[in-house]
């Protein structure tokens, strides 16, 4: 028995020790209390902590269950079939009615291509000897051509109205010489661009200009041109205010100012 007592002695928080330790004295006293009570409140201390902290545990789930998330709204793309879409249908609305354009006045042309330029050329190329020019002088001058257009007002030849401008003549102005001349003017004032030369881009254009009583050129302007090579267009006109003055145009035996279109071609195959 003593032994059974020794083990309970050693129990701080054995109910027997309590009893023994204030068997003669007050009871009622705190430390009493607390001894006694101590098992039951570690017991409560216990369970509350373990409470408290499955409680934290399950927090995240009991938020979900009472605060459910939002189910995340998707784009579903529908593919219909474009024979099936019919088309919205439209409110009729009064034609418009077409703007008459006056058709622009028919002028006669006349198509000049030149000899095609070859960069690998060999011997068989056509080479001007020196005796064939008969115009060469001792200086380069800007506009000096071995072609000569007559003065008209020197000549004594009528002229019409110098303010209008014919569109349809008897006798079309013309490049003194014709045809060859003008080819062969072209020919020989003509630089072809160098970029358009190494890309291997052919090029065209069609130039209307004024040709007035005296053979002077102006107003010239390309009508249809190679849109790949600009540089044709500039270099053509270029060509073309440079020739010497041209055959003025005639109607009734008169010169007169008139339109004139002509084309030029160069391919570099």
């Amino acid at each position: 028995m003593s032994e059974s007592l020794i083990n309970k002695w050693d129990q701080v928080q054995s109910p027997a020790r309590n009893e023994m330790v204030f068997a003669d004295r007050f009871k009622e006293y705190g430390a009493y209390e607390i001894r006694k009570s101590f098992n039951r409140n570690q017991t409560m201390a216990t369970i509350i902590a373990l409470s408290i902290t499955g409680l934290f545990s399950a927090a995240p789930i009991i938020y979900d269950f009472f605060f459910p998330n939002e189910v995340e709204h998707r784009t579903v793309l529908k593919v219909t079939n474009i024979d099936d879409v019919k088309a919205p249908e439209e409110e009729e609305k009064e034609p418009e009615k077409p703007k008459i354009e006056e058709p622009e006045p028919q002028v006669a042309t006349q198509q000049y291509v030149v000899p095609k330029i070859n960069p690998d050329a060999t011997s068989e190329d056509v080479i001007i000897p020196p005796d064939d020019i008969k115009t060469a002088g001792k200086d380069t001058k800007e506009g000096l051509d071995e072609f000569e257009a007559p003065d008209f007002n020197e000549s004594g030849g009528p002229t019409g109205d110098g303010n209008k401008i014919a569109t349809n003549v008897q006798i079309k102005a013309n490049f003194p010489g014709g045809e060859v001349a003008f080819r062969d003017y072209v020919a020989g004032e003509f630089i072809y661009p160098q970029r358009c030369q190494d890309e291997g881009l052919n090029g065209s254009v069609m130039l209307r200009f004024v040709v007035d009583e005296v053979g002077r050129i102006s107003r010239v302007q390309a009508i249809e041109e190679t849109k790949s090579c600009p540089e044709f267009t500039t270099e053509a006109i270029r060509v073309l205010k440079k020739s010497p003055r041209w055959v003025p145009g005639q109607n009734n035996g008169t010169f007169l100012k008139s339109w004139r279109e002509i084309p030029i071609k160069l391919s570099v195959d």
